[in-house]
Order: C-alpha cells, then sequence, then structure tokens
C-alpha cells in the first residue's frame, strides 16, 4: 500500500470527493483547492492512499508548537472512501503520521474527532490515543 503526498492543486482536486465524506460542508471544489493550497503555507500536508487513480483514503496533518505539550503533530482530517473502509486505509496513514511525527522529533500526537464516530475512536485507541480533553468552538461566521 503506497502512502503519496498531495503537492499540487491538480493532486489536491482528486482528493476532494473522499475528504467531502468528512466534511460535507465543502460544496465547491475550486474553493477547496484553494483553501489546502493556502493551509499548504501554514504547514499542512495530504497524505493519500490511491486504488485506480481514485484516492480511497487520505489524511491532512501538520507541526505546530503548542505552550501545552511543546512541538505535536496535529491530524486535521483522516478519512477513508465509506466503500473502502474495514480494510486497514486508516491504519496504515495513521502509522504513517506517528512515524512521521517521530521523524520530526513531535512530543506528541494530536487529533479532534465527532462524539458519534466509534469507528474512528477504536482505531485511535487501539493506537494508544487517549482521551484528554474536551475541545470547545464558538462559531463567528
Amino acid at each position: 500500500m503506497e502512502i503519496k503526498i498531495l503537492d499540487d492543486a491538480k493532486e489536491i482536486e482528486l482528493c476532494f470527493d473522499t475528504l467531502l465524506e468528512l466534511r460535507p460542508h465543502l460544496n465547491n471544489k475550486h474553493d477547496f483547492i484553494n483553501q489546502v493550497l493556502l493551509q499548504k503555507k501554514e504547514g499542512y500536508q495530504i497524505a493519500a492512499i490511491m486504488e485506480e487513480n481514485e484516492i480511497i483514503a487520505c489524511i491532512g496533518y501538520r507541526i505546530m508548537t503548542m505552550l501545552v505539550s511543546g512541538k505535536i503533530l496535529y491530524i486535521d482530517d483522516l478519512v477513508t472512501k465509506i466503500n473502502h473502509q474495514r480494510k486497514g486505509y486508516a491504519n496504515a496513514l495513521l502509522k504513517y503520521a506517528i512515524s512521521f511525527a517521530k521523524d520530526h522529533e513531535c512530543n506528541q500526537v494530536h487529533l479532534d474527532s465527532g462524539y458519534t464516530r466509534y469507528s474512528a475512536h477504536k482505531v485511535y485507541l487501539n493506537h494508544g490515543f487517549q482521551l484528554h480533553c474536551h475541545h470547545f468552538a464558538l462559531k463567528l461566521k
């Protein structure tokens, strides 16, 4: 199973349908590509697994430094297309991200997950993640 970093707009466009399954509010492919390109300037990367020119799973992540934990790898997005789930793709991407974090001397790996994403929670717990805090958000727009 090959994991590829998506670099340019054409490659990023290929993961739109996959990320749409996790982020249904993304309704415009052009805006999505521009958003990812902007995030890339802030260190965001997408790694993906492809089968027959289709991205079936991807992970978006970035390195950041926080007072509470020092240097961390933060996973923004992790999704496998519904018809490809339970085949080990999320596990492979998570292992990739953890290895990347270790290679870049991060202290921890963090992510947020929706309350009802129980199968995802099981994957994270099996990789040694712990429920650490509540995440609060205030919508301004």
